[in-house]
């Protein structure tokens, strides 16, 4: 029994202990605070997806989402299928909330995105060298929940919340060299730059991190952040186009081949869910081209390190 009850005491004293312990590791002040975050990071792609049709006037001989090459003697074709997102990019981000206790508040953010040029098409052959690529800048604001356990030193953290776009877009530039196409010696270049606007869209975002004080109004913060965002796409327009005649070495505008000379149907487009096309009669060349609605894959997984500011 005196052995027994030597064990129970050192039980309590030892449980005692840890409870101390793990207390003097909790914040346990319940006061409303207002915080401020700062932070910059890095995206790379996640969700991976088929990108969309960025030639519909045929220019360039790109099939949808392919990287094509073709040898020199022309007797084979090697085919690559290309699938990404336009998530990967620099980040920079401002975030103001409120903790309603120590253990759950609310956030809104607005964050800058600076998007990484992504390849989605490009045909390689004797005759022609074509390529396109695609970026996406633009700002994002982002209502989320706040939550943690509070601890005194190193501190976790999770935040959840939604996407909202509200300004910026994408670009599409293109590029394609076509070998003696306006005669022996002479190679034909066209370029273009294309920008795409979006509908009202929205996605979400989850992140997890640690936060360590530095003192007690600031601290220092790193987190992984997963976003999943599709970009419904209102309208594009090609906003730089040229056509230039090559030869050896020297460079000459094809006349009648310049932007000025697209009518409105080959420069500008409307994107519907549903529409009517005549098949008798020829589409209006100075009303901007219907075409399928599509969607832009910005889907992203990424690092932020940053500053909190806690009033």
């Amino acid at each position: 029994m005196k052995t027994l009850r030597k064990a129970l005491i050192v039980c309590i004293v030892t449980g005692t202990g840890y409870f101390t312990q793990a207390q003097e590791n909790i914040t346990v002040d319940d006061s409303q605070k207002f915080y401020f975050r700062v932070s910059a990071g890095y995206s790379f792609e996640s969700g991976k997806t088929e990108f969309n049709n960025a030639d519909p006037n045929e220019l360039t001989g790109i099939k949808q989402s392919t990287d094509v090459t073709v040898n020199a003697d022309g007797s084979s074709v090697n085919v690559k299928s290309l699938n990404g997102t336009v998530g990967a990019g620099v980040k920079a981000n401002v975030t103001a909330g409120y903790m309603f206790n120590p253990y759950i508040g609310a956030e809104l953010g607005v964050s800058y995105f600076h998007g990484d040029k992504t390849l989605i098409g490009r045909l390689r052959s004797p005759q022609v060298a074509s390529e396109e690529n695609t970026y996406l800048r633009g700002f994002d604001v982002a209502p989320g929940i706040f939550l943690t356990p509070n601890f005194k030193t190193v501190n976790p953290y999770a935040r959840i919340g939604l996407i909202v776009p509200i300004a910026g877009h994408l670009t599409i530039e293109t590029i394609a060299r076509q070998t003696n196409a306006g005669g022996p010696g002479t190679d034909i270049m066209v370029e273009a730059k294309s920008e795409v606007k979006a509908k009202f869209s929205v996605g979400y975002f989850g992140a997890i991190g640690l936060n360590y004080p530095i003192s007690d109004n600031l601290s220092i913060f790193g987190e992984v952040e997963i976003k999943n965002l599709s970009i419904k796409s209102k309208s594009a327009e090609i906003v730089e186009y040229s056509t230039t005649a090559i030869t050896n070495g020297q460079s000459q505008l094809v006349p009648g081949q310049q932007l000025a000379d697209l009518p409105v149907y080959e420069k500008q487009f409307e994107f519907s869910d549903d529409y009517n096309q005549s098949t008798t009669t020829p589409p209006n060349q100075n009303a901007p081209r219907e075409i399928p609605t599509q969607f832009v894959n910005a889907s992203g997984t990424g690092i932020n390190v940053g500053v909190r500011f806690t009033l």
